[in-house]
């Protein structure tokens, strides 16, 4: 392949081939009306290559809606919400088509890359929403561990082999960590540390915050290995619309992927 790609019209920057003007801006019910349309029209299609494009291009919408409603929110949903349930139509659009495998087509591979990115962005924009929760998380967490008791280090276990096992004595049977230590003296400490309900609600919220920078890292970097078998379509991409990263907005992300969406479309003879 040639180091530089054009789009499948064989010329770039024909009216197919060249980036769609900006859009003039939208309320969220306008999205949500156009979302919904894309997604039926999905639902219809008997093609899953088709079926899956259009899929992205519904969860695109969403994702136009969920920013919508962030400047301007509607009563029935928040932005986080919203984001939240384009990454499950995506998670689910993912499993229509396998971008692995002898049967996989570059297709699939592209789509697969844009979905990924997409996962990355919605789950930053979902940390992003929610940040200023998790550092109230955090703080009162940390305030409550540096109160409470420590809890002293125990011995390693001892096996009747002589040999150290991994678990700390603490998490066998007190009998049976000192039969198995030798010593009548050994610690017996119980393994099950009281925590206050609203410490452990409080640790549950804040790993569900903070789990979604770990996703959007390890999605993103899913994105990157995939794209290096598809360089010269997004080498191109890049160049016309601007590589995208994540701290892109959501329109950048909406343009960059809906322009690689009609390039699947027609390389792929897309109705």
């Amino acid at each position: 392949m040639s180091e530089t790609w054009v789009p499948p019209t064989g010329q770039p920057g024909t009216h197919k081939g060249s980036m769609p003007n900006h859009e003039t801006p939208h309320h969220a019910e306008y999205y949500m009306h156009e979302a919904k349309r894309m997604k039926h029209r999905a639902d219809a299609m008997v093609d899953k290559l088709g079926k899956a494009v259009n899929y992205v291009d519904a969860a695109l919408s969403f994702m136009e809606c969920g920013k919508a409603m962030e400047e301007g929110p509607l009563e029935a949903k928040s932005p986080y919400t919203m984001y939240s349930e384009t990454v499950e139509l995506i998670r689910y659009t993912m499993r229509l088509k396998s971008h692995s495998g002898p049967g996989a087509r570059q297709e699939d591979k592209q789509l697969a890359v844009l979905c990924f990115r997409c996962l990355a962005l919605l789950y930053w924009q979902m940390f992003r929403l929610k940040k200023d929760h998790a550092l109230k998380y955090s703080k009162a967490l940390l305030d409550y561990f540096k109160s409470s008791p420590k809890v002293p280090a125990t011995a390693p276990v001892w096996s009747d082999s002589g040999k150290a096992t991994k678990g700390p004595a603490s998490s066998m049977p007190p009998g049976q960590a000192a039969h198995s230590l030798g010593s009548p003296g050994a610690s017996t400490a119980p393994s099950l540390i009281s925590i206050p309900q609203r410490i452990h609600q409080m640790a549950a919220n804040h790993l569900n915050i903070t789990n979604s920078v770990l996703y959007s890292y390890e999605y993103w970097e899913v994105a990157d290995n995939l794209a290096k078998e598809n360089m010269e379509f997004f080498n191109y991409l890049n160049t016309l619309s601007g590589p995208l990263t994540l701290h892109s907005s959501i329109g950048q992300a909406v343009q960059y992927t809906r322009q690689a969406l009609q390039w699947i479309r027609i390389s792929a003879k897309l109705s």
